[in-house]
């Protein structure tokens, strides 16, 4: 029940790490030292993750995951670009101030996050949150909500489809649509993407709330199959920068809807727990996406460009099933999901 000691010590540990890069010898050391930041940050994750369900009412959530993830990914693209400039004018050796200017800012960034943490926000629960009728019962049991797994096999399809455009846009833009520039296209629409993602997200969040997350993702998924597709049929940047923007507009909607019904769905008293075999299930998704690489070469040497085609059909699919799997889970518990915390559950 308690998650801000579980955030000191995680970013402790990040940090300490982080810091220590700045004088690692080898490539084996760097990695090393790398997966375990890795371990520090997921420490404090998962916990600072229940806290949505520990402080926001139901009905407010989609609005607070849009709000996350907005500041989150505004974070993320600022210190990356920021890292990027400092790191241009790097030099090899253990007196290169742009090499620790680049270790501190995130070290510092991260620590004043945590203490932010720790001195602003309440260690407890939410008291005026409505339960549900027969949630006693699966609280007492520590279980989540009984689709809550359906529903995470639903995300890994959806992730499953993300992390193969996200992966492999930059080889079928070289090899199938012959762009003079791949690269700078695909800068380009990377930009244009996390616009796109960055500007949906809180009006998707908001919409959440008052419509339902299901509906949301159904519209989501179902765009997102078609813009799959219609990849195959692309010819130039101008084609692909716009299915792009509809594609984000699919993933926006999934960040914020997606997250927050999973946070929904996820038992109270074991939230942390839930939320991390949630984002184990997510980040498979995009770990069984990279296995599309060999499916391309091998396809390919069939028929010229015949790996990528398949691999967007693959992707199209994904979100078909994702988004069948949501629909099956809305006829079940409701024309809502709000029924999971305003109303009585039949488990």
């Amino acid at each position: 029940g308690r998650r801000k000691p579980y955030i000191l010590g995680g970013a402790i540990l990040s940090t300490t790490l982080t810091l220590s890069l700045g004088v690692a010898s080898s490539y084996i050391l760097i990695v090393i030292v790398y997966i375990f930041i890795q371990v520090g940050i997921n420490v404090a994750q998962n916990p600072y993750d229940a806290m949505v369900k520990d402080q926001v009412p139901h009905n407010q959530r989609g609005q607070v995951s849009a709000t996350r993830a907005i500041s989150g990914g505004a974070g993320a693209i600022t210190l990356v670009l920021l890292t990027g400039l400092l790191m241009d004018n790097h030099l090899n050796g253990l007196q290169d101030k742009w090499l620790w200017i680049s270790l501190i800012i995130p070290s510092f960034t991260l620590c004043f996050t945590m203490v932010w943490i720790l001195t602003k926000v309440d260690d407890g629960f939410l008291k005026q949150q409505p339960e549900p009728q027969n949630q006693g019962n699966r609280e007492e049991t520590n279980m989540p909500h009984p689709h809550f797994y359906v529903f995470l096999v639903a995300g890994f399809f959806f992730t499953l489809a993300a992390g193969i455009l996200q992966t492999y846009t930059l080889f079928f833009l070289t090899d199938v649509v012959k762009l003079d520039n791949p690269a700078s296209a695909i800068g380009i629409l990377a930009a244009v993407v996390g616009a796109t993602i960055l500007i949906t997200l809180y009006p998707a969040g908001l919409l959440s709330d008052r419509l339902g997350r299901s509906q949301l993702l159904i519209v989501s998924g179902i765009k997102g199959s078609i813009c799959s597709l219609l990849l195959c049929f692309s010819q130039n940047l101008t084609h692909v920068l716009l299915i792009g923007i509809l594609m984000g507009v699919s993933i926006g909607v999934f960040m914020s809807a997606g997250r927050a019904l999973i946070t929904d769905l996820a038992s109270k008293s074991q939230t942390a727990t839930h939320l991390g075999i949630a984002n184990l299930v997510l980040v498979g998704g995009l770990a069984v996406s990279k296995l599309g690489g060999i499916a391309i070469d091998s396809l390919n040497n069939i028929q010229v460009d015949l790996g990528y085609y398949v691999l967007l059909g693959i992707s199209s699919a994904s979100f078909a099933i994702g988004t069948v799997l949501v629909s099956i889970l809305n006829k079940k518990v409701g024309t809502n999901f709000k029924e999971i915390s305003h109303s009585s559950i039949d488990a």
